[in-house]
């Protein structure tokens, strides 16, 4: 192989690392899908305690767990509903798709062992308040390594609002108005991130 044929495959592996990096993130639908779900679940929640709803607090696992399948079936259709679109198969696609795949399985796990140790344990169910600052915590962690490895450097504000929303959370615990603040927190860090990526996903498949 002569140099300017390594100096080709060079520029060519080059041009395919600023491609991927530069390629919009196409999850915006599931993200804003979760992100809905989510905001209705919370409200029901913050309702229940509140008594603006006549459900028993009983039934607020009962809650959770419909949120969890209703979610998981519905990003089923959509996956298999989205036509390919340009850069699905890039890096920080890939890397994107792993990290919220990733949250998704440790806040499930998390939840149910939660829910358990204060079923059967020695846990007081407060323990439960406790998932959702860690799920922001976990949601700046992931907007913070999209911004690194991508073009979309405003989701150092994402990252920067999601960690806004720990110590709130922290504060809250115990109360009810918990669930009504982490509405707007997934407001701000999950829906307004998924129509960015819905506004800046390529039409046409190439």
């Amino acid at each position: 192989m002569t140099k300017t044929e390594i100096l080709d495959d060079i520029e060519y592996v080059t041009a395919l690392a600023v491609e991927g990096r530069n390629a919009p993130y196409l999850g915006g639908r599931i993200g804003l899908m979760w992100g809905v779900l989510l905001c209705v679940t919370l409200l029901i929640h913050w309702a229940t305690l509140t008594g603006h709803l006549a459900f028993p607090q009983s039934s607020l696992g009962i809650l959770w767990i419909v949120y969890g399948v209703v979610g998981f079936v519905l990003s089923g259709i959509l996956n298999r509903g989205t036509p390919a679109k340009p850069g699905q198969s890039s890096m920080n696609n890939k890397v994107a798709n792993a990290l919220w795949v990733g949250n998704a399985i440790f806040l499930s796990i998390y939840a149910m062992s939660a829910g358990l140790s204060a079923g059967f344990g020695g846990n007081d169910f407060i323990i439960m308040d406790t998932i959702l600052p860690l799920a922001f915590g976990l949601y700046g962690f992931i907007h913070y390594v999209l911004a690194r490895i991508s073009a979309e450097k405003w989701q150092y504000v994402s990252s920067a609002v999601s960690l806004g929303f720990v110590p709130i959370c922290l504060f809250l615990q115990g109360e009810a108005n918990l669930y009504l603040a982490s509405v707007v927190g997934i407001i701000a860090t999950i829906i307004v991130p998924s129509l960015l990526y819905i506004k800046r996903e390529p039409h046409d498949v190439i």
